[in-house]
């Protein structure tokens, strides 16, 4: 072999080990990196089970707590020191848990307070009566009453010269950065009515404009969350409280000046403020229907007769068919 052919040769060899050498050393790199992106994944991976299986047992040990709760207080002391673990989808749940809970004991517990002498002893009490001055009950079974049903969620109101309680649920409102969007609007909608009621002995308590806003918001809902299991409940709210009484009036609260027959001036601002502001609303376009039949008969709604005084024809037949009409306008939205 001439010396020119070994020169060769060797230089080939010498290529042929670099390039190996250049293979490993990439290699070794590419297989430090699928090594270290395996060990940054499964901690994560784990954390997650790990979270997964915390949730499992914390609902576990809720629905032994829901299953065995005397009182409201006992969910309520639960969720307040656990809903922060409990993941969104469990939060909603575990709420709705409590709210079921209210929904059976509600009337056992207004029941409570019409016992041996809890009206002439809260009635002596200043009012509101809520837990900063619960403590100074002086009678202890009726001091051990209120103070448990404060703890659980509920409110004491004052009706008619009964004291008695009711849900409150401004209180679930602490737990809106744990809970969906339909669920916190839900309570938004609930707490309105808690905080202030629209209408109490067959009259309004809040403005009209305030009515309409109610209406709104519940009708806002159901556009939002149609799938929401609240939707229903929401929707009696929207067409049998808040939108009847809108529309109808309530028998201390009429629409219509019974001496003069015609719309009350307050109520037709109403009327034209949410057409106005809310137009593309079934609210909105219920308030603009009803005007322009009124104002046919230049704002009169009545009319004196034989029988005394009674509904124009139009105007009793568009009351009449106000919640048939606004279910179709809320299918079509």
């Amino acid at each position: 072999m001439n010396s020119r052919l070994k020169q060769f040769l060797y230089r080939l060899f010498t290529v042929c080990i670099v390039i190996g050498l250049m293979g490993c050393s990439k290699g070794e790199p590419n297989d430090n990196a699928a090594r270290a992106d395996r060990a940054v994944k499964q901690p994560a991976t784990t954390e997650a089970v790990e979270k997964s299986s915390e949730q499992d047992a914390l609902i576990h040990k809720f629905k032994t707590v829901v299953s065995t709760a005397k009182e409201a207080s006992d969910i309520v002391s639960f969720l307040n020191e656990n809903l922060n673990k409990a993941g969104q989808n469990n939060a909603d749940q575990m709420v709705r848990e409590l709210y079921a809970f209210y929904a059976k004991d509600l009337s056992t517990s207004q029941e409570a307070f019409f016992g041996d002498n809890v009206q002439n002893v809260l009635t002596e009490m200043d009012w509101p009566i809520t837990s900063a001055n619960a403590a100074s009950i002086t009678d202890e079974a009726v001091r051990q009453l209120v103070v448990t049903k404060l703890s659980g969620g509920y409110k004491l109101v004052w009706v008619e010269g009964t004291i008695y309680p009711i849900v409150d649920y401004s209180n679930q409102q602490k737990y809106s950065m744990y809970l969906s969007k339909p669920l916190n609007s839900y309570i938004a909608l609930k707490a309105a009515e808690s905080d202030e009621p629209a209408a109490m002995d067959a009259g309004l308590v809040i403005s009209w404009n305030e009515l309409a806003s109610r209406a709104v918001m519940a009708e806002t809902f159901l556009k939002q969350y149609a799938d929401s299991p609240e939707y229903t409940e929401v929707e009696s709210i929207y067409l049998d409280t808040y939108l009847r009484m809108y529309i109808n009036g309530l028998s201390n609260t009429p629409i219509f000046d019974s001496n003069h027959l015609k719309i009350i001036p307050e109520v037709k601002a109403s009327y034209k403020k949410v057409a106005a502001e809310n137009p593309d609303t079934v609210t909105g376009i219920m308030a603009n229907r009803f005007l322009e039949i009124l104002a046919k008969s230049d704002d009169v709604g009545m009319m004196r007769g034989p029988a005394g005084t009674q509904l124009l024809p139009e105007v009793k037949k568009f009351q009449k068919n106000y919640r048939q009409t606004a279910l179709n306008l809320l299918k079509e939205a």
